[in-house]
C-alpha cells in the first residue's frame, strides 16, 4: 500500500490513544484523507493495534527524534525501529527524519519492500533556513530516493515563507509536502495544498503543530478555493 502522490492529501495527526480510538470508529471520514499516527507520543501504541487496523484512511508512521520535536526521549535508531517494525503491515506510509535516514536505514529498506511510501522529512521549529540552507536540505533528502520530501518550518515573517514556498519552483519533479509554522503557518498551509503540497496537516482534535487548521474547517476553503480557481 502507499499513498497518492498526485493531489493534495489532507492529513490529521493522532497524538494520544483516545484520539486513536476515535479515529477508529469512523467508517466514512470526509475531512481527511490520511492518518498521522505519532508513535513516539502514544507508549501503549503496540496494545493499540487492533484500533490501528479498524482506521478505514490510509495511515502515516512516525516516531519522530527528540531533535526534531520527538518525545519519551527515543535516539536510539534500534528503539525506534524496534517500535515501528510491528505496525508496518497496518501503514501505507512512514516518515523519517532526512537527519536519520543514515542510521535509520534498516526501517527505510523495511518500509520498501513493504511498498509503502517513504517519507524523508525535515522540521524546524525556531526559524526558516535560508534559500541556500533549504537547497541543500532537500537535495541530501533527495538524494536517499524518497517517494516524498517534506519539509517544515516556521513562517512568521513573510520572507520566510517566500523562502519556504520556492521549493516548489526550485524542485519541481520532486515530491514535496511543504508547511510553515507559527504566525503565518495557516496561511502556508493553503498556499501550499494549492501549489501541489502532496500533504497537508490539519488538526482533529488536539492541535499538534502551530499553524494547523480544524480538519473540517481546512477541507472546506481548499475546496472553496480550488472551485474559484
Amino acid at each position: 500500500m502507499s499513498i497518492p502522490l498526485n493531489k493534495a492529501n489532507i492529513v490529521v495527526p493522532v497524538t494520544n490513544s483516545a484520539e486513536l480510538k476515535q479515529i477508529a470508529r469512523h467508517s466514512n471520514p470526509t475531512a481527511w484523507d490520511l492518518v498521522e499516527i505519532r508513535v513516539d507520543r502514544i507508549p501503549d501504541i503496540h496494545q493499540l493495534i487492533p484500533e490501528i487496523s479498524s482506521v478505514v484512511a490510509p495511515i502515516i508512521l512516525t516516531c519522530r527524534h527528540p531533535d526534531e520535536g520527538g518525545f519519551n526521549d527515543m535516539h536510539s535508531p534500534e528503539q525506534r525501529q524496534s517500535i515501528l517494525a510491528p505496525l508496518i503491515p497496518h501503514a501505507a506510509a512512514i516518515d523519517i527524519e532526512i537527519a536519520s535516514a543514515e542510521e535509520m536505514h534498516e526501517m527505510v529498506h523495511v518500509a520498501r519492500e513493504a511498498s509503502l511510501t517513504v517519507i524523508l522529512s525535515f522540521h524546524d521549529f525556531t526559524t526558516t533556513p535560508n534559500n541556500d540552507q533549504l537547497k541543500v536540505i532537500t537535495e541530501k533528502g533527495i538524494a536517499i530516493e524518497p517517494d516524498l520530501v517534506k519539509i517544515a518550518t516556521t513562517t512568521d515573517r513573510p520572507e520566510q515563507l517566500c523562502n519556504l514556498l520556492s521549493l516548489f519552483s526550485r524542485f519541481p519533479n520532486q515530491p514535496l509536502a511543504l508547511m510553515g509554522m507559527g504566525k503565518l503557518g495557516m496561511a502556508s498551509r493553503l498556499i501550499a495544498a494549492q501549489s501541489g503540497s502532496v500533504l497537508n496537516y490539519a488538526a482533529w482534535g488536539e492541535v499538534s503543530a502551530p499553524g494547523q487548521w480544524p480538519a473540517d474547517e481546512f477541507r472546506d476553503v481548499i475546496e472553496r478555493a480550488s472551485a474559484n480557481g
